[in-house]
């Protein structure tokens, strides 16, 4: 069981929601930060590529997922009584399997193998974009004890991180307005769930804010392979040489 979709899905013995006045200054800070990324997205003029990194760090990268997943396992097993699966589970897995078809079919020019390294990539980085705000928020309403949640959120920080940086991992992925303009969205939602005191999806109205916020998390991965392959730079040196940058 992943660690992510627990926390995201699952329900804890004691969510207590969000109250007044605490719901509108999380609705604002949240607003804001949706209003900050919509004036960023506006004048962005192209996108902006990310670095690809070296071989041994590409490697510390994936030493690291693999050891914390093994890890949030573990922490999963011992919360099994705490936490379960939700109702936002199967749009989760459904826009996963969406994200991953989509990205390899569009990818499909680099080959079979890079074609389904960049689904697989944005299909375990879109939950992502959507667990680090929803971590952050959740935090205070989840009641675990002492020694699980300094594990149990540390763990799914190092998952998050390393998961989202897969992305340098491929070539196709750049900052684009279309991505931050997903992404300002989500927050958007958020706000209006802050409103609502950012409760478990167990109404319709909370069921529908989270589905709706989950599927745009994975809007915005797609939208960052929409910048096109990165090209290396060539440079012409006086001697008429050419050199890559």
């Amino acid at each position: 069981m992943a660690l992510s979709a627990t926390i995201s899905s699952g329900v804890p013995l004691t969510w207590t929601p969000y109250a007044e006045p605490g719901t509108f200054l999380l609705a604002l800070l949240l607003g804001i930060i949706a209003i900050g990324l919509i004036l960023a997205a506006r004048g962005m003029k192209k996108p902006i590529q990310l670095p690809r990194p070296r071989r041994i760090l590409k490697v510390v990268i994936l030493i690291l997922w693999i050891l914390s997943l093994g890890l949030i396992h573990v922490i999963d097993e011992e919360t099994q009584n705490a936490v379960s699966y939700g109702p936002i589970l199967p749009i989760t897995l459904t826009s996963a399997a969406f994200t991953f078809v989509y990205l390899a079919y569009i990818t499909r020019k680099g080959g079979i193998v890079s074609a389904l390294g960049n689904g697989f990539i944005g299909a375990v980085a879109g939950p992502m974009v959507f667990e680090f705000p929803f971590a952050l928020i959740a935090i205070p309403l989840l009641k675990l004890g002492a020694r699980v949640s300094i594990f149990f959120f540390g763990t799914l920080f190092v998952v998050i991180f390393t998961t989202l940086a897969l992305l340098l991992f491929s070539k196709r992925t750049a900052i684009t307005k279309y991505s931050l303009f997903s992404l300002s969205t989500m927050f958007l939602i958020f706000a209006v769930w802050a409103l609502e005191g950012f409760s478990y999806p167990s109404t319709p109205i909370s069921f529908t804010l989270n589905a709706v916020s989950k599927v745009l998390s994975f809007t915005t991965i797609i939208a960052m392979f929409s910048g096109g392959e990165r090209k290396e730079e060539r440079h012409v040196s006086q001697g008429g040489m050419v050199t890559k940058a």
